[in-house]
């Protein structure tokens, strides 16, 4: 039986305005109950993977509370484990926080034992099985294996993302940005399965290659360098990319229809998150709530429609929310009127009639701020 590890690298993830300003990307909530992270680990964790190494760029205190101790993860409890690490003297020199820097400075890949290392970021959500994926990367006989989607909405939704070119015989044979000229395309989802052999070559290569680089980027220079077996794995199932702000409330929201959320959480392929002892949602007499998401916790007083509501929220009677997403421990007050809205946690609004923002405009509201 071949030995897995799995590597959730945040290291290249998209920015989201002030929403990532304080916290990593992974950590952001989604759909008022999970972090974007809980998507990967639940594929690692499924996928039968239970040696997780995260590769953190910044913001490890924020990663760790949500966390926890990654027994929720984490299915084999002896051997089993989720790890988080930080390259803290990358801190002082944000141009080398590579993670390959990260890898150089917390771990030696001469001491895991592992046949196959997957590395997969948390900005492309999918329920993606990894073991039909080892098995074809096996068989062909790759050094990696880069996993890509065929995509038709590549000018919308996965601008500046990698455009695969990919060989009869499965080899890719260039990689482009995807600059939005075409709906269709291979569009890789910057995950990896990369044979210990390898690895360790694209370690040792990088010092010599340049210190700026990171995995995917070394791997595309192989590509280009033919000194790696590359090939590609098309991944046949619903790929959610979360690259701006405006993508992550565009796509969160879509999520509210029962038919496209069935595509990405399966019944089979459960998302694990990090669990609270909160009790149900209350809703008051004038409460009116429609095609929304309300989380445990919450105390919902007024009108709610489209909306993602996360714990411990309270929405005043009167206020009247369309296409927000209200972080937990936030409150909205009597009245106030909010439309395309982001309030990350513990803000208040009270103290205004209107916020009203727009499906390509989004309005974001800082944490802890008083509006």
């Amino acid at each position: 039986m071949k030995k897995i590890i799995g590597i959730c690298d945040l290291h290249n993830d998209p920015e989201l305005g002030e929403l990532t300003a304080k916290r990593p990307l992974g950590s952001v909530s989604f759909l008022g109950r999970y972090g974007l992270i809980d998507f990967t680990l639940s594929n690692f964790s499924n996928s039968n993977i239970d040696r997780v190494y995260i590769l953190a760029k910044n913001g490890a205190s924020r990663l760790r509370k949500h966390l926890g101790n990654g027994a929720i993860w984490t299915n084999n409890t002896k051997r089993g484990f989720v790890g988080l690490y930080l390259n803290e003297k990358g801190l002082a020199n944000p141009t080398f926080n590579t993670d390959i820097s990260n890898i150089k400075e917390n771990l030696n890949i001469n001491d895991i034992d592992f046949d196959y290392a997957i590395v997969a970021p948390s900005y492309m959500l999918a329920s993606m099985d990894f073991r039909p994926i080892i098995n074809a990367h096996e068989a062909s006989e790759a050094d990696v294996t880069v996993i890509y989607s065929h995509v038709d909405n590549a000018d919308s939704d996965f601008i500046r993302c990698d455009k695969l070119k990919v060989s009869d015989d499965g080899s890719i044979a260039k990689v482009s940005k995807n600059l939005g000229r075409s709906a269709n395309a291979d569009i890789s989802l910057d995950t990896y399965i990369i044979s210990k052999k390898a690895f360790k070559k694209l370690i040792s290569d990088s010092s010599k290659v340049s210190e700026l680089y990171s995995i995917k980027d070394m791997i595309n220079y192989y590509i280009e360098d033919e000194s790696l077996i590359v090939k590609g794995y098309r991944f046949e199932g619903y790929v959610v990319p979360i690259l701006s702000l405006n993508k992550y409330v565009e796509h969160s929201l879509d999520l509210l229809n029962y038919h496209i959320r069935n595509k990405l959480m399966l019944p089979e392929w459960p998302i694990y998150t990090t669990t609270h002892n909160t009790p149900p949602a209350l809703y008051g007499r004038s409460a009116d709530v429609e095609n929304s998401f309300i989380a445990n916790g919450a105390i919902i007083k007024g009108r709610v429609r489209n909306c993602i509501i996360s714990r411990d929220v309270v929405i005043e009677k009167d206020a009247d929310l369309r296409n927000c997403i209200i972080f937990t421990h936030s409150q909205i007050g009597k009245g106030v009127k909010m439309e395309y809205v982001v309030c990350d946690k513990d803000a208040k609004v009270s103290n205004v009639e209107k916020l009203i923002g727009k499906e390509d405009e989004i309005i974001l509201i800082d944490q802890g701020a008083r509006v």
